[in-house]
């Protein structure tokens, strides 16, 4: 081997460990940048499993305080001044209510039964005057959501039936409760568009929504531990002196809900009658 040829070896070496070199920093070069992305995505899901809950956190304690701004204006007597100003009357069914009232007194349950679906039996129809537990209601379809309803209340008194409706519905002291058979009776306040439009979410005015509902939705209701669940068989309107709504129609058990009508006026009342299912 001359000079010259062992000279172009040495560059030929050189020229390759050369060349190796810089295939190895740009692979190095590319793996630091393939780490980097992928440090940048863990952090990146670590802020974001942090923040998430922090986010629907602070969302839903908005939507709750709107919720609650929405209900403490106006107080419960506004609707009555409301009414007054607007259309100057109030007709809160006073003495209606008082001969529902003693029609409740009259009614005869002893040795009545109801079919219960859920047994798939009959039973004896009880009215326990003594339940104080609250329960509630809800029918999806007509955006009610677990309203809530006082049990037993005393519905002769004006002054009394409506310290309870300002927190929802009322059952009618003197019908079963729901689930003890028979016919339970509930009521509760509406109003005219004018006013629940810019007050949906008050309890006292939440049978608003009862014109919404539709024969076939579903009513359920929330007592103890258990959901009873009823369907729409019936929907009218009755005069305010029609006293029959309180009473056990047939062997079914069901629950009349009832509010004023037209909304919010009390000329004549809006029925809605549940079969329970």
């Amino acid at each position: 081997m001359t000079l010259k040829h062992l000279i172009d070896n040495i560059f030929l070496l050189m020229d390759e460990d050369i060349q190796i070199k810089k295939v190895s920093e740009k692979k190095i070069s590319e793996t630091k940048k393939t780490i980097s992305w992928i440090l940048a995505v863990i952090g990146i899901v670590i802020i974001l499993s942090q923040a998430i809950p922090l986010l629907v956190s602070y969302a839903q304690g908005q939507i709750q305080l709107s919720k609650q701004n929405s209900m403490k204006d106006p107080l419960p007597e506004s609707y009555k001044q409301y009414i007054q100003n607007e259309f100057a009357y109030y007709d809160p069914g006073k003495s209606y209510f008082e001969n529902l009232s003693k029609t409740a007194e009259g009614l005869q349950y002893q040795g009545l039964f109801s079919y219960d679906p859920t047994t798939k039996t009959t039973k004896e129809i009880v009215v326990n005057k003594e339940y104080k537990k609250n329960m509630y209601l809800s029918i999806s379809e007509a955006g009610i959501e677990k309203v809530r309803i006082t049990p037993n209340v005393e519905s002769s008194e004006e002054k009394v039936y409506d310290q309870y409706l300002k927190y929802g519905l009322a059952h009618f002291k003197g019908t079963p409760l729901p689930g003890d058979g028979g016919n339970s009776f509930i009521y509760g306040h509406s109003a005219v568009e004018s006013f629940f439009k810019s007050h949906s979410n008050l309890p006292e005015t939440i049978f608003t929504r009862l014109e919404n509902v539709d024969i076939g939705d579903t009513v359920e209701i929330y007592r103890d531990d258990q959901v009873l669940k009823y369907i729409v068989r019936n929907k009218k309107i009755v005069s305010a002196d029609d006293l029959s709504i309180l009473q056990t129609q047939s062997d079914k058990e069901t629950v009349t809900l009832m509010t004023c009508w037209p909304l919010g006026a009390g000329i004549k009342r809006l029925v809605v009658v549940a079969e329970r299912i």
